[in-house]
């Protein structure tokens, strides 16, 4: 616990802001970005498909963007110990509807036959990495801001609701977005923009300033390889990876496993990880909420889980075991999730909070750095591969932390 908060007893910096109001648009916000985001995570393999781009190339195309938020991440979360939480946060909205316009119009051009499928993923790339500058201010901003406003105690508990936030936007993302594939392989992606316009909107009407820690906060620097933090970014940064591969090949390997049509693929995708949405949801929402355990047990509850639920996908091929993993999964990171965020937020001070805010974003961004070329990667080998190889690493680290663990009792 950092010494700016010795007994946890009282919020660092509340004030007198309505705490429900920033709650509401905060995760409000966020759950919109999640549902865009998971609209068009649901149709983009088959999407890509249809405009003649390979599994890897798709793979690539959030790769990419994932290196600019993994480096873009740490600096936004330092410029809102500076700038302030609401106008960091706001740009990272506004940047999102930008970029994913550009997106949009890119896969446009493609299905039109106004790009070649190199030059239109050319375009993507770009298009995703221009969103990815700007919208990685949204979660270090909003992280830091719940850490400002909440006690050592409840910290799990306060970045516990960013995460069901995203869990929420991910429940429906899919499922509307699976719906709309029927329609149209793009209407996804116009959700996606209105989805976040509209939160953009409220927020700017809505949202108070957040309070400032210190009157100084100047230059606060938390680096990856800090030892206060280091112990959490590892698990971090593997959890998400597994994410990663999930969302990237599992559509393909539904599809293929299945023998399903591109809009009936994504369909059923979407409603697998409607599946992990509601779960983490819940995890998240209910369990995290009402049970106080140390950020590092809700790691080695988590971490165990992600790996059964990689296992199950790789070596069962069935709709409902496909389900049944998500369900899994979506525990897993919701409990793991929380322990991440409230370990690394605990382990700094209060002026440090929002550059470790952006050190855990990028955490997520180096997860989806690897994710995206390992899955499709490994699966163009074998089908079961990129799952078997994310759930052994993801085992291999829980049974080091309870090692860990078990020395320091």
């Amino acid at each position: 616990m950092p010494a700016s908060e010795p007994d946890g007893s009282s919020p660092p910096n509340a004030g007198s802001i309505s705490l429900r109001r920033v709650y509401v648009l905060l995760c409000g916000s966020l759950a919109a970005q999640a549902l865009g985001q998971s609209a068009m995570f649901a149709v983009l393999p088959s999407l890509g498909r249809e405009v003649g781009l390979k599994e890897i190339q798709v793979g690539s195309i959030i790769a990419a963007s994932s290196i600019v938020f993994f480096v873009a991440s740490p600096v936004w979360g330092r410029l809102s110990d500076r700038l302030g939480r609401r106008r960091v946060f706001i740009i990272g909205q506004f940047g999102y509807v930008i970029g994913g316009s550009l997106f949009a119009a890119s896969f446009a051009c493609a299905l039109a036959g106004l790009l070649t499928p190199l030059i239109a993923w050319f375009a993507m790339i770009a298009a995703r990495m221009t969103q990815a500058t700007l919208m990685s201010a949204s979660a270090p901003a909003a992280g830091a801001y719940i850490a400002d406003i909440t006690t050592a105690k409840d910290r799990a508990r306060g970045l516990a609701r960013i995460g069901a936030a995203n869990n929420l936007g991910s429940i429906a993302g899919p499922a509307v977005g699976g719906a709309l594939a029927a329609l149209s392989l793009l209407a996804p992606f116009i959700l996606a923009v209105v989805s976040v316009a509209i939160a953009v909107l409220l927020t700017l009407r809505y949202l108070p300033t957040a309070p400032v820690a210190r009157a100084h906060r100047e230059r606060a620097h938390v680096a990856l390889t800090d030892r206060r933090v280091v112990r959490w970014i590892v698990p971090g940064i593997a959890m998400f990876m597994g994410a990663a591969v999930v969302q990237q090949t599992l559509s393909f390997r539904i599809q293929d496993a299945l023998h399903l049509a591109p809009s009936h693929a994504a369909a059923a995708f979407g409603t697998t990880m409607m599946a992990s949405a509601v779960s983490g949801l819940l995890a998240q929402t209910v369990i995290v909420q009402r049970v106080a355990l140390p950020p590092i047990d809700w790691l080695l509850i988590g971490l165990p889980l992600i790996a059964l639920a990689l296992t199950t996908m790789a070596l069962l091929d069935a709709f409902s075991a496909f389900v049944v993993a998500n369900v899994l999964m979506g525990a897993g990171m919701g409990f793991a999730g929380a322990g991440f965020s409230a370990g690394a937020s605990l382990a700094v001070t209060a002026d440090e909070q929002g550059a470790v805010a952006g050190i855990s974003a990028s955490c997520s961004a180096a997860g989806w750095i690897v994710g995206p070329l390992l899955g499709p990667g490994l699966y163009q080998l074998s089908a079961p591969l990129p799952f078997l190889v994310s759930a052994a690493l993801i085992a291999t680290i829980a049974v080091r932390i309870a090692a860990t663990r078990s020395t320091q009792r």
